[in-house]
């Protein structure tokens, strides 16, 4: 299932016989479960939910979920006492995994319902282990602090961002450092980072409206549209169009 949520008390407390994982694909909020503090998080962090886990959720900014319900044999659910919280998901396979998997109800036959109960637990087991490996903030060194904290900041202003020196500036570092940092730490470059959240925020106004090409470049942080047309095209070797009329036949 896939939601829009607006801001505020978008689900009061409840909970599900199923495991449920919610993908915050955009927005930021908070979600009150049953004997733990409160969790924050924001776009791209994944929550897994036990079952029979009593939760709300709250949000500070509208944003859009991605909701898997994955049912649980009666026997087997003392053996999941509680879920987890990954604040930010890089793999971009497991991302569309979940996008795939939410693309809403439907009749499936029994062959196709095996093949998608595999891809269901294949996810879910993906995400264990990504929190399995997941160092807790608590425990962070000041580098990656400061790393995620350039990363925090792109995935809010993405859209604005002029300048990278401007991301710098936010955390409290030097360009030089901030770059040469992202680079030893995420093995990548702070721009290639920046040009993945775009990215993933244009693939979903191309699929979830009907705004043109100018708009959706204008949105993701893009000068114009071909700049952005040559861009995609780079990431997804097609262009924009047609991503966009592929997506919505599938």
């Amino acid at each position: 299932m896939r939601h829009t949520v607006q801001r505020g008390l978008c689900c009061a407390v409840h909970s599900h016989r199923e495991i449920e994982i919610v993908y915050h694909a955009s927005g930021r909020g908070f979600s009150r479960v049953a004997g733990k503090p409160d969790l924050a998080f924001a776009e791209r962090g994944i929550v897994v939910y036990a079952p029979e886990e009593a939760h709300d959720q709250v949000m500070e900014t509208p944003g859009e979920d991605y909701c898997v319900q994955i049912a649980v044999p009666a026997a087997e659910k003392k053996d999941l006492p509680r879920g987890f919280y990954l604040p930010v998901v890089e793999d971009l396979a497991l991302l569309e995994e979940i996008r795939v998997l939410t693309r809403g109800r439907v009749r499936a036959g029994r062959a196709e319902q095996l093949v998608l109960d595999l891809r269901a637990t294949a996810t879910l087991c993906a995400l264990i282990h990504l929190a399995s490996t997941h160092s807790s903030s608590a425990e962070l060194d000041r580098d990656e602090r400061y790393v995620q904290g350039a990363e925090l900041f792109i995935r809010e202003h993405f859209a604005s961002i002029g300048s990278l020196r401007e991301v710098a500036g936010q955390i409290g570092i030097g360009y030089d450092h901030l770059r040469h940092l992202y680079k030893a730490r995420r093995g990548q470059s702070l721009i290639s980072y920046v040009t993945e959240v775009r990215m993933e925020r244009a693939r979903m106004l191309l699929v979830h409206s009907r705004l043109p090409l100018k708009q959706v470049a204008a949105m993701c942080g893009f000068r114009d549209e071909y700049y952005f047309s040559a861009v995609f095209r780079r990431a997804a070797r097609m262009p924009p169009g047609r991503y966009r009329a592929q997506a919505k036949a599938a």
